[in-house]
């Protein structure tokens, strides 16, 4: 695809949780501040043309975080429903088009550095209780308690 060619946003958003573990086992979860509104959460955004949620989460990661695109992936099971009106750009949807689907995904970073792109102005690196405390969304904190029970689960 030529660089100059816009890509169109498609009716599928995608959240992205960065973890890493630390040299004792805990984990910790790379929660993000907005740089244009008060608010943290996980990486997020949407597809693009046809791309699927999975293609969308890594190239996501990679823009907004600067996410490796050979790190571990994990697809979570977590959903959520974004209402249409929060995406006021995508006039070419169908008008019958009410909310738009929710994919989560993590992705270890362990041994990374992030790289915020101008999106973001800060980036905290949280257990998973002080994680959940600051995020915005609920859709957020739903899928970071699944990753945090899949964690534990494996050890």
């Amino acid at each position: 695809m030529n660089s100059k060619t816009l890509m169109a946003r498609a009716p599928l958003q995608v959240i992205v949780i960065p973890f890493r573990r630390q040299s004792n086992g805990s984990y910790e979860y790379a929660v993000l501040h907005r740089a244009d509104s008060p608010m943290w959460q996980v990486v997020s955004g949407g597809a693009e043309d046809d791309e699927s949620a999975s293609e969308a989460a890594v190239r996501e990661a990679w823009e907004e975080a600067g996410v490796p695109h050979d790190c571990p992936w994990m697809t979570l099971d977590a959903r959520a429903a974004v209402p249409r009106r929060a995406f006021p750009t995508a006039t070419h949807w169908p008008a019958d088009l009410f909310v738009v689907p929710e994919h989560a995904f993590a992705v270890d970073v362990t041994g990374q550095t992030l790289t915020l792109s101008a999106e973001h102005d800060e980036i905290r690196w949280l257990p998973f209780a002080a994680a959940e405390e600051l995020l915005t969304w609920d859709s957020n904190c739903v899928a970071l308690w699944e990753l945090n029970e899949r964690l534990e689960q494996r050890g």
